[in-house]
């Protein structure tokens, strides 16, 4: 099972897509988990593969 990464989040996203680029090694992450937070955001978690990091965003709902 893969590790979660829970980092905090660093910017607000107002479009989500399904990949974005590592702030790491550049490599594209995948959109890994939406968590619900609150009435007006949810929790974006981005996880990149090759260099095992993790990034996560809130974004307005």
């Amino acid at each position: 099972m893969l590790p979660t990464f829970r980092p905090t989040p660093t910017c607000t996203r107002f479009q989500a897509t399904t990949e974005m680029p590592c702030m790491k090694c550049g490599v594209p992450m995948r959109l890994a988990l939406i968590e619900p937070q609150g009435h007006s955001y949810d929790l974006l978690t981005y996880h990149c593969v090759p260099c095992d990091s993790g990034e996560s965003f809130l974004q307005a709902i």
